[in-house]
């Protein structure tokens, strides 16, 4: 099975990360793409827990066909580095063939990531075009442009996120009062 790891902080899973499954699905010669939240974020950003992030990408990508969530980040555990992630799944389900879709502003940076070299062995490299973040390398149309920071602010103001954040995830967000405060 060829799946396509969209990894990320899922802080909290937007329209952006949805628009980055689709085109994979639509475009990759891909049969699953699995949003993978962090489950410990290698550069120490501060996160909303594991589990809320779990059920908001669950809602989010409820309505997309071939698009799951996977909590391999948590079977891993150790410090959230993604050569660790291909690593585990290549001694646990080696019937997949994986592929890694990251966003261009993530390739600019790779020299903050550990073992890119390894990463490369793993897995194949897929680049969404973010705006403002051109490469060679990105595929594809530029993504919609959504700062996780930003819905954050407005979720804890108790502002509109309706065109950023699937419905179901901001009333998940609300409810459970995360980002508030």
């Amino acid at each position: 099975m060829r799946v396509a790891l969209l990894g990320g902080s899922f802080n909290p899973p937007h329209v952006g990360h949805l628009m980055a499954a689709y085109w994979t699905l639509a475009t990759q010669d891909v049969d699953r793409v699995w949003l993978m939240p962090a489950f410990n974020h290698p550069f120490r950003k501060n996160l909303t827990p594991f589990e809320h992030r779990v059920a908001m990408c669950e809602l989010a990508a409820r309505d997309v066909a071939r698009v799951e969530v996977s909590r391999i980040e948590a079977e891993v555990g150790g410090e959230g580095w993604t050569f660790e992630v291909l690593e585990h799944l290549q001694k646990t389900r080696p019937d997949i063939q994986p592929s890694l879709v990251i966003g261009s502003d993530l390739l600019l940076e790779r020299d903050k990531w550990r073992r890119f070299d390894r990463i490369l062995e793993l897995a194949k490299l897929i680049v969404v075009h973010r705006a403002g973040y051109d490469v060679p390398e990105a595929r594809g149309p530029v993504l919609a442009e959504v700062s996780s920071t930003e819905v954050r602010r407005r979720l804890g103001a108790n502002e509109d996120v309706s065109e950023w954040v699937p419905r179901a995830v901001a009333e998940y967000a609300r409810a459970h009062k995360l980002y508030v405060g």
